[in-house]
């Protein structure tokens, strides 16, 4: 009876994929009827013998479109147009899952963890669960042969087929590697913290775990404390050249070499905030482009406005699964990824209550602060570095290139944070620009991170308090000593909330 059920439900995700598959490539005037043939599809599964088959059909049911997705083969999942999904789908898959009995929701845990783990409206201590016993499928598939067999895992690895795997199977272990050390590297303590508040280690969730997605990049999510329950989240996107599978250079995924980002970040908004907890959300979850200047240089926003698109339908998952009063939820987008997160505002109404840009290349399809969306309930700040070369740079081409807009122009009416770097080695130069004020942004003690702590723990309104708010300019400075922030002398990173 237990492999018939599984039988069933097996048939009943496939058949499932298939129409969701379907109607993701179906224009926005088709998606009414295409909800009507997800509902008749919903009607076919409740013939089959597995409850649970039925539960997931009842998905495509209750939302109706087939713009929430039980992810299918992520390979090819990432091939189509983005979907473009509402926060009503994430709430509908939120009142479904809790509509199950525990019984019904351990089966599905077990038998469908990688559906399950990249659902948005299913909980985020849920999804963590999924996705960690996926990955450590991926981790235990290879170095069990490699047990069996007497061997290095780098062995299999440079001859998969010779042990029975694929390069699917050998792409899934490097980037479940990447993601494992992420969790443990997010643990802290950090630069920015002693470990005694927040009390280290710190818990972590794996939000989204696809080791296959974007051509086996990897799409992934690592929340540090659980936004289900914090007052606060921040969730932070990164610039160009990052992916689960690799850093730049490094083969290690952004996740180990770009820790400090989200470390630091979490560890500075609960000590600016004590009273009301922050959970940071490290997304590297979109086709990030693995040449930065080539994709600048190129002018083509595609990877940009797609990954804006996943990160709003991410956000509404967060949303969704919230318990309690609504929480306080911030945008950071960094370097590019300043572009993903105005582009999600700008086109696929992101719901933040506040966005925060740092050395941003631009903000693309958003034009002015209007383009947000966000009404009263917050405000977009942009934190740029007087001598931030990739940035100043970045944005010259762009502007050239593909027109996009600029977050420092006074016209756009983002608010101005002090995030200087300070004016000795690395970050000086000759030429008066530095690619390592660029790198600052999250650095340990620096204005912009302390800046961004208040901002994402809630408490911008402080920023004027403390002195953390620059001075507008009339127009972008061609040089860094046009920029009135240039003229101030002495920037140090000395920059720390105290919890007391």
């Amino acid at each position: 009876m237990a492999n018939s059920a599984s039988a069933s439900l097996r048939a009943a995700c496939h058949a499932l994929d298939n129409g969701l598959r379907k109607a993701a490539r179906k224009s926005q005037a088709t998606y009414r009827s295409t909800g009507a043939e997800l509902r008749s599809l919903a009607g076919r599964l409740r013939h089959v013998d597995a409850r649970s088959a039925l539960k997931i059909g009842a998905v495509a049911a209750a939302v109706g479109t087939g713009l929430v997705v039980l992810h299918g083969d992520e390979k090819e999942e990432y091939a189509v147009p983005p979907r473009k999904g509402t926060a009503e789908d994430a709430k509908r898959v939120n009142k479904w899952w809790d509509s199950l009995s525990s019984a019904e929701q351990e089966e599905l845990l077990d038998k469908e963890p990688e559906r399950i783990g990249n659902l948005n409206g299913i909980p985020v201590a849920v999804r963590s669960e999924a996705n960690k016993r996926v990955m450590n499928a991926d981790i235990q598939r290879v170095e069990r042969i490699a047990d069996a067999k007497g061997v290095s895992a780098e062995v299999i690895e440079r001859d998969p087929e010779k042990y029975g795997l694929t390069a699917d199977d050998i792409t899934r272990y490097h980037n479940a590697k990447n993601v494992r050390a992420g969790l443990q590297a997010y643990e802290g303590p950090d630069q920015a913290d002693d470990g005694k508040y927040p009390p280290a280690p710190y818990k972590t969730y794996l939000y989204a775990y696809q080791p296959l997605a974007f051509g086996g990049k990897g799409r992934a999510a690592i929340s540090i404390g659980d936004p289900d329950t914090a007052s606060n989240t921040a969730v932070v996107v990164p610039g160009a050249s990052q992916s689960v599978r690799a850093s730049d250079a490094s083969d290690k995924g952004y996740f180990d070499v770009q820790r400090d980002q989200a470390l630091n970040l979490y560890t500075q908004s609960n000590r600016a905030d004590p009273d009301n907890p922050t959970a940071v959300v490290a997304w590297m979850g979109y086709d990030d482009p693995a040449d930065g200047l080539k994709a600048v240089l190129d002018g083509d926003p595609t990877a940009e406005r797609k990954g804006g698109n996943l990160l709003a339908e991410d956000v509404d998952g967060l949303r969704a699964t919230h318990q309690g009063p609504r929480s306080h939820l911030t945008a950071v987008g960094y370097s590019a990824g300043a572009m993903v997160v105005s582009d999600a505002a700008a086109a696929s109404r992101l719901q933040a209550d506040d966005v925060v840009l740092l050395g941003p290349i631009n903000a693309d399809e958003a034009r002015n602060v209007s383009d947000f969306h966000m009404g009263d309930r917050g405000n977009v700040y942009v934190g740029e570095a007087s001598n931030d070369l990739n940035a100043h740079g970045g944005h010259l081409i762009s502007n050239l290139v593909s027109g996009g807009s600029d977050p420092l122009d006074p016209d756009f009416g983002a608010t101005r944070i002090k995030a200087e770097a300070p004016d000795t080695a690395p970050y000086s130069s000759p030429i008066g620009y530095s690619g390592q004020a660029h790198l600052h942004y999250f650095t340990a003690g620096s204005e912009s991170l302390y800046s961004t702590a208040l901002i994402t723990s809630g408490n911008a309104d402080r920023l004027g308090q403390e002195g953390m708010k620059a001075d507008q300019i009339d127009e972008r400075p061609f040089w860094p000593d046009d920029d009135p922030e240039a003229d101030r002398s002495g920037v140090r990173d000395d920059h720390y909330h105290s919890p007391e």
